[in-house]
């Protein structure tokens, strides 16, 4: 499942080695990419073009504990509430106490949420008991994306792969640690060398016969990772729009 590349690789008219491969363009990949440091040499790559993907799609906004009536204690008895029993509770305290960090993050990058005033705009919105949801209108991804995106292309360390399509996790015989991937790219297999991966590919809404999420979001990075002897989890945990129930 994790062939080793032959001595004659096919030619690439970008780089072939990273010391960080980001896979996916959503707003986990860009974010990631640009929370490196601008001294390493960053890869990213979609297999579609960029924008395109599930986070682009995204209409509501990003629940964070930020104003000052609230705290992130609440946020984590709300989440655990309407997760009815089902939510693991380290992840939700790591979502949470990192969420206000993230979304200042975000803001200092140049993300454009509404605001009242000089503050920023929250509301109530289901299964929270205080107003904490940010947005910007209603196409917050689209927001968080064009912005993010940007500030992408402007960063001489980051390559953007386009139209690249991740194989496999490339694995050392020896060891067994990740050191690249294969792709696809113009029309080549192709193998990648790099330091770290990092897999932010998204959902997999398309495995559905209903799902509004774009055609792009089927699930890459869980198969890959799956095939490379990673353990996955939670899989059963996928959210429908009632929208797309029809």
């Amino acid at each position: 499942m994790n062939p080793s590349p032959s001595a004659s690789r096919f030619p690439l008219d970008i780089p072939t080695q990273f010391d960080v491969l980001v896979v996916g363009a959503g707003a986990a990949g860009l974010y990631a990419a640009l929370c490196l440091p601008d001294t390493l040499r960053v890869g990213l790559i979609t297999k579609d073009t960029l924008s395109t993907g599930a986070s682009d799609w995204a209409q509501g906004g990003i629940a964070a504990a930020i104003d000052p009536g609230d705290s992130p204690v609440l946020h984590i008895e709300d989440t655990m509430r309407a997760g009815a029993g089902l939510c693991d509770l380290e992840a939700v305290q790591f979502l949470v106490e990192h969420a206000s960090d993230c979304i200042q993050s975000l803001v200092d990058m140049g993300v454009a949420f509404d605001r009242r005033g000089s503050q920023l705009a929250l509301t109530l919105e289901a299964a929270h008991s205080r107003p904490r949801v940010l947005h910007a209108a209603d196409t917050t991804g689209r927001a968080v994306v064009s912005t993010l995106t940007a500030l992408v292309l402007r960063r001489q360390n980051i390559t953007v792969l386009q139209q690249a399509f991740a194989l496999s996790l490339w694995l050392n015989p020896q060891t067994g640690h990740c050191q690249g991937i294969s792709l696809i790219y113009n029309a080549q297999v192709s193998w990648v060398w790099a330091g770290a991966v990092v897999l932010a590919t998204g959902g997999g809404g398309q495995v559905f016969a209903q799902t509004t999420n774009p055609d792009v979001s089927t699930g890459d990075g869980v198969a890959i990772a799956w095939r490379a002897g990673a353990m996955v989890r939670d899989l059963e945990f996928v959210q429908f729009h009632p929208t797309a129930l029809t």
